[in-house]
């Protein structure tokens, strides 16, 4: 991988390390059973054998090639929607020292094929509900991968609901049909929030591939 792409801290990459893990607030020894499923310097998405609530604080131990790696963390968000284990959440690390970054970084490079899978970024987009008359609504993608998106909108989809979802970038238009996965439930928000969705493509334009797999290896 080139050095750039590693020093790059918006692009997740897939990995698979265990670790072990407790709540910052307690003193009993760490729980096993934590896996890693895709990294970087500032956060991770991770399976847990429990289910953590959102903005709690983690300590983590990282079992890697060059010893333990410790990092605190705290839950952006959980999965609801699962009923039984590994339950998904998303972290971002603080605290974060210098040598702990470049630690993560080495961890990074040595990984023989790291793939990008997330990239977090910010892309003006349109989003139709397909089956039914009604015209696109602006949307804003937040998180790019290869099998989906995350996606802000001014009013909330129900999981299920299926979408086209097209936008345009600097390598080129993106266009799939994709489904709702999960989303914020209707509630009051500040001014100016959206609610957020995460969409699973099912279907990606054959012209949108290779623009696609551009923006994940880093073509900015």
């Amino acid at each position: 991988m080139e050095k750039q792409l590693l020093a790059d801290d918006l692009t997740r990459y897939a990995t698979n390390l265990r670790f072990r893990y407790r709540r910052s607030t307690e003193t009993t020894d760490p729980r096993e059973g934590g896996r890693l499923r895709d990294l970087n310097c500032r956060g991770a998405w991770i399976e847990l054998p429990e289910r953590v609530a959102k903005q709690s604080d983690l300590t983590l131990a990282l079992d890697t090639p060059d010893g333990e790696l410790p990092l605190e963390a705290r839950v952006a968000w959980t999965n609801p929607g699962l009923r039984a284990a590994p339950y998904l959440h998303g972290l971002f690390f603080t605290n974060v020292t210098p040598e702990r970054r470049q630690r993560l970084r080495v961890l990074l490079a040595d990984d023989k094929s790291p793939r990008a899978v997330r990239l977090y970024c910010r892309l003006a987009a349109a989003c139709q509900r397909k089956g039914v008359s009604c015209p696109a609504v602006a949307s804003s993608i937040r998180d790019l991968s290869a099998s989906g998106v995350g996606l802000r909108l001014q009013e909330p989809m129900a999981p299920g609901t299926e979408v086209c979802i097209r936008t345009a970038t600097l390598v080129g238009r993106i266009a799939a049909d994709a489904q709702v996965v999960w989303a914020d439930p209707p509630a009051r928000l500040p001014p100016g929030a959206a609610y957020r969705h995460g969409l699973r493509f099912l279907r990606l334009d054959p012209l949108s591939e290779l623009p696609l797999q551009a923006l994940l290896h880093g073509v900015r």
